[in-house]
């Protein structure tokens, strides 16, 4: 099928964003939520699983996430969008591919009993989570203009996710450069069993980091 003049336009503008996102995000030392979304991504070997956290995990995947073959992606979607999150990870790693789960800190806690009750059962998945100590989608939105915008919408609960996967029995290492979270993961699988892979953000800072990332785009078009 011929390509017209749209179409062109449309792919050429795709690659110019690629391009600048690319360029933004890897001059960072910092994590930064959209990095660990791609960075992850790109890094699964063939035949791996994904599952990817209702919130800003799922829309950094979708934003940030470079097209690839190979990688199948999950996701679920509840009544609040994180419910048993933790149990349909380790289901889809019972399947038997190497299973990897982006979440956020709130929806692995959310669904915490599961990873109590079932990190020691022989299941074999790496939860990859951007822990920001609260909902972080909320500082996006109208509500962070809110007197009661900490109280209601982002809930920092301030748990020490150490501690959690040590009374678990899972696995747990925190990463705070960016380059250094693909080498955790790996090792991470190579280990078996479950782990918690914590890289923590910082939520003021995230916000930054994101509007940094649209004005590059805007700029290279």
């Amino acid at each position: 099928r011929s390509r017209g003049a749209w179409l062109e336009t449309w792919l050429e503008a795709d690659e110019l964003g690629s391009d600048a996102v690319d360029a933004t995000i890897d001059a960072w030392d910092e994590p930064y939520e959209g990095r660990i979304a791609r960075d992850v991504a790109a890094s699964l070997p063939e035949g791996s699983s994904l599952v990817v956290g209702s919130s800003m995990p799922v829309r950094d995947l979708d934003t940030y996430m470079l097209p690839r073959q190979g990688l199948r992606v999950l996701a679920n979607r509840g009544a609040s969008g994180i419910d048993g999150f933790v149990s349909t990870a380790l289901g889809v790693s019972a399947a038997g591919a190497p299973t990897t789960a982006l979440c956020g800190d709130l929806t692995l806690l959310h669904h915490v009993g599961s990873l109590i009750w079932s990190a020691s059962r022989g299941y074999a998945c790496v939860f990859v989570v951007p822990n920001n100590d609260g909902g972080v989608i909320f500082s996006f939105l109208p509500q962070r203009e809110l007197p009661e915008f900490e109280e209601l919408f982002t809930t920092p609960h301030g748990l020490d996710l150490g501690a959690v996967c040590v009374a678990a029995g899972a696995g747990h290492v925190r990463v705070d450069r960016a380059a250094d979270l693909i080498p955790a993961v790996e090792r991470a699988h190579e280990a078996r069993g479950v782990h918690v892979v914590e890289v923590p953000i910082d939520r003021a800072r995230n916000v930054e980091l994101h509007a940094e990332v649209h004005a590059a785009v805007a700029a290279a078009l």
